[in-house]
């Protein structure tokens, strides 16, 4: 599992440069971080702005599960929030870097701290049981996509360029 967990940091350390967020998938949101690479086929997202459909970052974070955003103060959202002040506080991470990440073994919560003392929490509450979801996030890389399911399942399917 090391070899993930150093997958995961070197591919989340970097610039945030989108945020997708609300709508009709509610708290769940996606991340967008390094460079801009050309999509193949152009998607079609009508909240999407017109670069991420054009462009996915070089890594993409899906967050499924429960999650938390601290500034230096304290919380500022979560998963539990209003639309309104989670779209406005997870659009607060475009422009900062992120300069350390942490992942919690066996549970693989992951925890982002950004530039300017913003702190992303991901807690993988999916478990074993009756799940409202069968994952509780993803990661897709160049090479691949890690997938961090029910319980500590954590699966890695290959990419194409």
């Amino acid at each position: 599992m090391s070899d993930v967990v150093a997958d995961v940091k070197r591919g989340l350390c970097k610039m945030c440069w989108y945020a997708s967020c609300g709508g009709a998938a509610l708290s769940t949101f996606e991340l967008a971080f390094g460079k801009k690479i050309a999509r193949s086929v152009i998607a079609r997202a009508s909240a999407a702005s017109d670069e991420f459909c054009e462009f996915e970052g070089e890594a993409n974070l899906l967050v499924w599960c429960t999650w938390r955003l601290d500034d230096a103060a304290g919380p500022i959202t979560s998963s539990d929030d209003t639309t309104a002040n989670v779209v406005r506080s997870l659009k607060q991470l475009v422009g900062h870097n992120v300069v350390d990440v942490q992942v919690d073994l066996p549970g693989w919560d992951l925890h982002l701290e950004f530039t300017g003392g913003l702190r992303l929490h991901v807690f993988c509450d999916h478990v074993p049981g009756d799940p409202s979801w069968d994952g509780n996030w993803e990661l897709f890389l160049s090479d691949k996509m890690i997938a961090i399911g029910v319980g500590s399942k954590c699966e890695i399917e290959p990419r194409s360029p």
